[in-house]
């Protein structure tokens, strides 16, 4: 009878010895995760899950410390497990739900997160949850319903560079250029050393010259220039230079953009676009022959049908100009403008009938001066005119 109590005091004994280790595991595996030795910390929670794994805690770090490693599988198997034991904790799901972006699981972290309680987080977390929701359901095609995620994750942490940038980017694939405009440009203003922030926010403001107005539309084209300018100082690549040059039409910077298009075609000569280009900016320069030229350049080099045919309507335009009206109707019908074809040869057939009538005027005003050169002449004879003259 008094191995009992011997056998039940080794057994506590045991399982203070235990849980002293299990607290040392713990302990050791949180310091290794802030020292942001992964590695280590995966180990230590590993050994702690096997040990006790219907505690949630454990499964919640081991996971999280997956998603730092961006072993996302591995992450999404310790989370759910974590939720499975623990569905209340709004940390557990959040992290589920990161985890499930980092695996490309956007539509079920976008489901997943929309049922968190937002309202058992500080406004940091929900700042974060609402970033979340607002990626999740951007990648699954979700645009209206991110668009008002971030708009609430700004709101609690509007002194975010990334995540405003987060918020323009996502803004502008939707459409919805004037905000776009509006959170990249606060990106820039918290990040101004960002090259990519400083291309986001020139490319929207393109667009937004291309669909405003007098002043409105001025003003974007403006600041699009600058913001490329700061682009091309960073990297002067072909691609940021095509958008340089392009910014610069837009501001009727014509001969500033001619000479940002030639660098671009030094470094790709092979390219059809810079050769277009210079020719959009020679015919926004009122320079048809120059435009011409250019143009013909770049058909020379495109090989896509589409592209052209973009040519050829460009071309088109420089030779209506020019008065090169065959040529004009030629380059319309090879562009797929038949409107465009159409409209010119009536141009041409009015003017060719403007000219037969202005001839046969001029004909007629030739006859009548002949007659009256031969009536003077005849009241110059002896006798004076004949009955009838």
């Amino acid at each position: 009878m008094k191995a009992y109590p011997l056998k039940s005091s080794l057994y506590l004994v045991v399982m203070s010895l235990m849980a002293t280790l299990a607290q040392a595991d713990w302990q050791a595996g949180v310091t290794a995760f802030q020292a942001g030795n992964m590695s280590a910390a995966a180990a230590e929670f590993q050994a702690i899950v096997k040990e006790q794994p219907e505690w949630p805690g454990g499964h919640k770090m081991l996971g999280l410390t997956y998603l730092k490693m961006k072993k996302g599988r591995e992450a999404v198997d310790s989370l759910k497990r974590a939720y499975e034991l623990s569905p209340e904790d709004p940390s557990v799901q959040i992290y589920l739900g990161e985890a499930y972006i980092a695996t490309g699981r956007h539509g079920d972290a976008a489901a997943f997160l929309s049922k968190v309680n937002a309202s058992s987080l500080d406004a940091k977390q929900q700042g974060y949850l609402a970033r979340l929701r607002a990626t999740a359901l951007a990648k699954s095609g979700q645009s209206d319903r991110a668009l008002a995620e971030f708009a609430k994750a700004v709101r609690a942490n509007p002194n975010d560079a990334d995540l405003q940038f987060q918020y323009g980017t996502a803004a502008y694939n939707a459409g919805d250029t004037n905000t776009a405009v509006s959170a990249l440009a606060k990106a820039v203003q918290l990040d101004p050393a960002d090259a990519d922030k400083q291309k986001a926010y020139a490319v929207a403001l393109i667009r937004q010259g291309r669909l405003t107005t007098g002043s409105t539309k001025a003003a974007a084209y403006q600041k699009a220039v600058a913001a490329a300018q700061r682009v091309v100082a960073a990297n002067g690549s072909f691609d940021n230079l095509i958008l340089l040059g392009g910014a610069q039409m837009g501001a009727k910077q014509y001969d500033s953009a001619v000479a940002t298009l030639q660098k671009a075609s030094a470094k790709n000569p092979n390219d059809w676009l810079p050769d277009y280009d210079i020719g959009r900016a020679h015919i926004g320069n009122g320079q048809f022959r120059s435009a011409e030229s250019a143009l013909k350049n770049a058909l020379n080099k495109a090989a896509g049908a589409g592209d052209q045919k973009d040519i050829w309507k460009q071309l088109a335009y420089s030779y209506e100009k020019q008065q090169k009206l065959d040529d004009a109707i030629l380059a319309y019908n090879r562009a797929g403008d038949s409107a465009g074809a159409a409209r010119v040869t009536e141009n041409r057939n009015t003017l060719q009938y403007n000219k037969d009538v202005e001839a046969e005027a001029d004909e007629i005003r030739r006859l009548q001066q002949e007659q009256e050169a031969i009536r003077k002449q005849l009241e110059e004879l002896p006798g004076g005119p004949p009955p009838g003259s």
